[in-house]
């Protein structure tokens, strides 16, 4: 039977039988469902930050050094959350909380940077 997923939590390794207690194991279902979450998060981070530099007119690098800044924000939040949760349990590598889902975010970063930028200066 499957449980419910909250939103936003991190769904834990499943727990070693007696017999396979020495012995580390993965649910990749997990493992994907935590990266996927992670994914939202990176994105939904990128549509308000573009929204508000589209607002505040940002153009060329002031707009992407918001963008960084939102993504190193945004990392530190997450790693805050997990504290001090061995972060390998829950995705395939400590890395992923710092860099994955970036090449995603910034595609929406852009799309609602130019939409904002054009609606309120532009039109």
């Amino acid at each position: 039977a499957r449980s419910a997923v909250r939103v936003g939590a991190m769904m834990p390794p499943p727990e070693p039988e007696k017999e396979d207690a020495g012995a580390e194991r993965f649910a990749a279902d997990r493992i994907a469902a935590n990266s996927r979450s992670l994914g939202h998060c990176r994105v939904a981070s990128a549509i308000i930050t573009g929204c508000c530099a589209g607002v505040l007119g940002l153009e060329g690098l002031s707009g992407f050094v918001l963008f960084l800044a939102s993504c190193l924000l945004t990392s530190l939040l997450l790693a805050a959350k997990g504290g001090s949760i061995s972060m390998a349990a829950y995705f395939r590598g400590p890395h992923q909380v710092w860099t994955d889902g970036i090449g995603q975010g910034v595609l929406s970063f852009i799309l609602f940077w130019t939409l904002l930028f054009d609606v309120v200066h532009i039109y």
